[in-house]
């Protein structure tokens, strides 16, 4: 079984982030791996630019060998990726979800588990894990957060902020846990706003039907600044440390109320000090 020690396997998603599913496809980089074995990775990035699918540069390091292999970590479906790889005749994908390494040899043989990423990569363990486009997270954003308990008055307030999210086409970051959250939501999914939700919990492996059509339609970016498993629902603790971190992610900020002696208005005060 290989080992971190025998190879690493490398890829640079924005701000450190981990999508739940990709696969890195090797291409045949440096000259002395094509001829036969491959085409160079010049024209799998033109095919992967053409097909418009994401991807972002990466590489494998192998021991005994100068240069690194010029690879794509692709987010994509299996099916699509081992299509791609006979089509220019790689002999398999390392495929990964949820962190775990599981290396395809395109019928050859069994699939085979690694481990983990991070203990491969040879960098820091990834900070975020993610869901849906990436490229989200190089968007100016604005927080949005809000009291379980918000006056009437406050409640239109922020349905108006949200449909005008709508029309500019912002980006709105927010857990949307509490009842006038989870309303605002709905306004932003059915339009055209972009939706960054952070999770109080690790990566969920299903969503709401509300995300379907921000999802579909690129609009759409979940993130956990949790470990996998950990914790499996949130707690008020992990509710705290999302809002801290949508509040240190986003440029902007709008709360319409954070009531008195609630755990947001510690959240914010907190978040001052």
């Amino acid at each position: 079984m290989s080992t971190p020690s025998s190879f690493q396997l490398r890829a640079e998603f924005p701000h450190g982030t981990l999508p739940e599913v990709f696969g890195v496809l090797t291409v045949a980089d440096p000259a002395d791996f094509r001829g036969e074995d491959g085409l160079p990775g010049s024209i799998l990035g033109d095919a992967l630019r053409l097909k418009k699918w994401r991807h972002y540069p990466a590489e494998v390091v192998l021991p005994g060998v100068a240069e690194p292999l010029v690879s794509f970590a692709i987010i994509e479906n299996p099916s699509k990726l081992e299509r791609l790889a006979r089509d220019f005749i790689r002999p398999g994908i390392f495929w990964v979800q949820r962190g775990e390494i599981i290396q395809t040899f395109l019928g050859q043989k069994p699939p085979h588990p690694l481990g983990k990423w991070d203990a491969f990569s040879g960098r820091p363990p990834a900070t975020l894990h993610a869901s849906g486009n990436l490229a989200l997270l190089d968007h100016p954003t604005t927080a949005f957060l809000c009291s379980t308990e918000c006056p009437g008055d406050k409640i239109l307030e922020a349905y108006d902020w949200a449909r005008r999210q709508c029309d500019e086409g912002g980006t709105v970051i927010s857990g949307f846990h509490t009842p006038v959250e989870k309303d605002v939501l709905a306004i932003l999914a059915r339009r055209s706003a972009n939706i960054i939700w952070v999770s109080g919990r690790d990566l969920p492996k299903t969503v709401d039907a509300v995300f379907k059509a921000p999802l579909d339609e690129h609009r759409l970016l979940i993130l956990s600044p949790f470990p996998y498993g950990k914790p499996s629902r949130p707690t008020k603790e992990s509710c705290s440390l999302r809002n801290h971190f949508i509040l240190s992610r986003a440029a902007e900020r709008f709360i319409p109320h954070a009531a008195g002696g609630s755990s947001l208005a510690a959240d914010l005060e907190n978040h001052l000090l």
